[in-house]
């Protein structure tokens, strides 16, 4: 039964948070959300920049329709989403890799390689990196120029675009663990930002509230703001991302127990960047979902999505993740649509024009993000997750696609986890 007098403080106005939210509040409870930025979504972030063209800066697909509570609440938001496949691809090769002999991305030989690798590593007695692992199976040097760029393309595009994370830092031994839904994957030409609306309606979502510490007594939490404000509850949400928890942006009293501890600072914080690109027309075939290009140089632009197929709309998404990611991320926006360019002219010729317009995105340098989305990296597991998300003393609850065993670096995984923080809070 809802006890309506009980109040919520939820912090962090991103789908997780939203979801909390919103199914406390059907529930009775007095619910406040507090957010730092100047609107709400997180790493969801619709951005209109370009008022005639909504384009997805943070997540941008439903991985797996069948089944997917995101595809639910879609429904419920009347947002309308396309379908694309991985499947639907084509390659390009860099010149000095075709004049090696290189004819396609060799994706069979580095799968088997890769697989090869991670078995190894499981017969060890600690994790290591994918890195490590990949080294003891074929050492720097062993493989002939294409051979390498084949298998660095595989790993990174295969695992390091995934996760976000440097095959240097991803776990052997955790990898891919999850779980996943079936059936393909769907994007919104007008963005995700819809369903972050749906939810946030009849919401109180207080924008620009940076909070600096959360203090939790035998009944009561205080949640002390930047600014000097005080917000009391006799519950809290955090759904914080891992990376603001890692940098201590938070201060917590007492300090969280210390499996939870444990947990933020084994997880690994991954990066994955997209730079948007518009011309005045689709200047490439149109009839794949995913242009990739071999390079001899690991994960230089070697992933792009279009939005050709969509009403032929004129927009490359150019994606970086891992070390090239954070490399990127330092450089300035002209010096980051050059050498994009210079890829995309070596794969559909020298005649394509610059484009009318960019959107970049930085998710390291964001301070209410510090990173795209968690992976499991040397010496943690999905007991770190389930650790995140168990409550602290009936008062302190986490969620976030962090604190997803099963879905993490998902949107699902952190609608998932909000509904699962507010339901731990209504059985109390």
């Amino acid at each position: 039964m809802a006890r309506r007098s009980e109040r919520v403080v939820v912090i962090g106005a991103g789908i997780a948070g939203l979801a909390a939210a919103d199914m406390l509040v059907r529930a009775g409870f007095q619910v406040t959300v507090l957010e730092a930025r100047d609107r709400i979504g997180g790493r969801i972030h619709t951005s209109l920049a370009w008022p005639d063209l909504p384009m997805d800066l943070g997540a941008s697909w439903i991985h797996g329709l069948e089944g997917n509570p995101a595809t639910a609440l879609a429904r419920d938001a009347g947002a309308s989403w396309v379908t694309s496949s991985y499947g639907s691809a084509r390659l390009t090769i860099a010149p000095e890799l075709a004049a090696l002999g290189a004819r396609d991305a060799g994706a069979g030989g580095a799968e088997r390689l890769f697989e090869q690798a991670l078995e190894r590593a499981r017969e060890l007695e600690g994790d290591i990196s994918v890195q490590a692992a990949l080294d003891a199976v074929a050492p720097p040097g062993s493989l002939d120029p294409v051979r390498q760029a084949q298998f660095d393309h595989y790993v990174n595009g295969t695992y390091e675009q995934e996760y976000a994370g440097s095959a240097s830092a991803l776990s052997a031994w955790h990898l891919d663990d999850g779980a996943a839904f079936g059936g393909e994957d769907g994007f919104f030409p007008q963005g995700y930002g819809q369903l972050t609306a749906h939810l946030a309606r009849g919401l109180d979502v207080r924008l620009g509230q940076v909070v600096r510490a959360v203090r939790w007594r035998r009944s009561t939490v205080r949640v002390e703001l930047a600014d000097g404000a005080v917000v009391e509850a006799e519950h809290v949400v955090v759904t914080v991302p891992l990376g603001v928890l890692k940098a201590g942006a938070i201060a917590f009293d007492p300090p969280l127990p210390a499996a939870r501890q444990q947990a933020i600072s084994r997880l690994g914080m991954g990066l994955l960047n997209k730079l948007c690109l518009r011309f005045d027309r689709v200047l490439w075939p149109a009839d794949a979902d995913w242009h990739e290009h071999l390079t001899a140089t690991k994960g230089d632009w070697s992933q792009w999505f279009s939005l050709g197929k969509v009403d032929a709309t004129p927009v490359l998404v150019a994606f970086t993740a891992a070390d090239h990611a954070e490399t990127v991320e330092r450089m300035d926006d002209a010096a980051i649509v050059a050498a994009a360019m210079a890829r995309a002219r070596e794969m559909w010729g020298a005649g394509v024009p610059d484009p009318l317009a960019w959107q970049i995105t930085r998710w390291r340098s964001d301070p209410f993000a510090r990173g795209s989305y968690s992976f499991h990296a040397v010496g943690s597991s999905p007991a770190d997750r389930r650790a995140l998300g168990t409550p602290v003393d009936g008062r302190l609850f986490f969620a976030g696609e962090a604190t997803s065993a099963d879905y993490y670096a998902t949107v699902h995984g952190a609608l998932i986890s909000g509904r699962r923080a507010a339901a731990q809070i209504m059985s109390i």
